[in-house]
């Protein structure tokens, strides 16, 4: 789940790099809804109105999702990288898979201390010493599904899940299973994700490049296999996508003034 482009966005600290993509905050947000698209991560975000804070977690979408958002609330969030919610929320991802959850009974990390003014001020910085606390006292080891990850990822998605099984090392179906929990998708809709996220990036870096480019440039099948995929997890065409400006909260910019 990813929320709204113009939200800033500040790396984790480096200890915390290997699971956590990136923190968001968005104050004074002015939007009513906000168009999720797939992204295969799990997102911790808060809400802080008039001195409440309510705090959610929201699993990787599979399709296009409308998430309804209040205005005047400033909205902070935690970007876990794909299959690394694992360290910090007791549901497995596939639990939280297009829906979402309130965080009060799922976290493996202590929130108590959390104010308003932590959440607008210091945020950033409060939860690279509370993750980081919890990380080391985990001591987590690198586990076959993240090589797996890794693997995908590194080739854009672009794999045949036989190679993907192969690099688990283990039997086809424990695979299957672990990667389900561990991600909230099968490998071969993260694989369909992770390409269809390159295909989004690629077509909004040039007004000048051709469909049929950017699918020969993905190791699509053809300009229709991009476009088949694109719209069953965007809801609408490439074409569509670029007329819309549909935007990504990963493709804003890291603001290094708040890490």
């Amino acid at each position: 789940m990813a929320l709204n482009v113009q939200e800033i966005i500040v790396p984790p600290s480096p200890v915390l790099r290997d699971v956590v993509s990136h923190y968001w905050l968005g104050l004074n947000n002015a939007n009513s809804a906000y168009v999720a698209l797939p992204d295969g991560a799990v997102d911790l975000v808060f809400q802080v109105h008039c001195g409440a804070i309510l705090s959610r977690v929201y699993g990787t979408t599979t399709a296009r999702v409308d998430i309804p958002l209040e205005q005047g609330c400033d909205y902070f969030g935690i970007r876990f990288r794909p299959g690394q919610s694992r360290h910090f929320i007791q549901a497995s991802a596939y639990e939280l898979t297009d829906t979402h959850e309130a965080s009060h009974s799922l976290l493996r990390f202590p929130i108590d201390r959390l104010t308003e003014a932590v959440l607008t001020s210091d945020v950033v910085h409060h939860f690279n010493r509370v993750l980081g606390a919890h990380l080391a006292r985990l001591s987590p080891s690198v586990q076959p599904v993240d090589q797996v990850i890794h693997f995908i990822e590194a080739a854009g998605g672009a794999v045949r899940i036989g190679e993907a099984a192969d690099v688990f090392g283990q039997s086809r179906r424990q695979f299957e299973r672990v990667f389900l929990e561990t991600v909230g998708v099968s490998a071969k809709t993260f694989a369909r994700i992770i390409r269809f996220q390159h295909t989004a990036k690629l077509l909004t870096s040039s007004s000048n490049l051709s469909l049929s480019y950017v699918a020969a440039e993905l190791k699509y099948f053809d300009q229709s296999h991009m476009s088949h995929d694109f719209k069953r997890l965007a809801g609408v065409s490439p074409a569509q996508f670029l007329q819309a400006h549909v935007a990504f909260l990963q493709d804003s910019h890291h603001d290094p003034a708040l890490h």
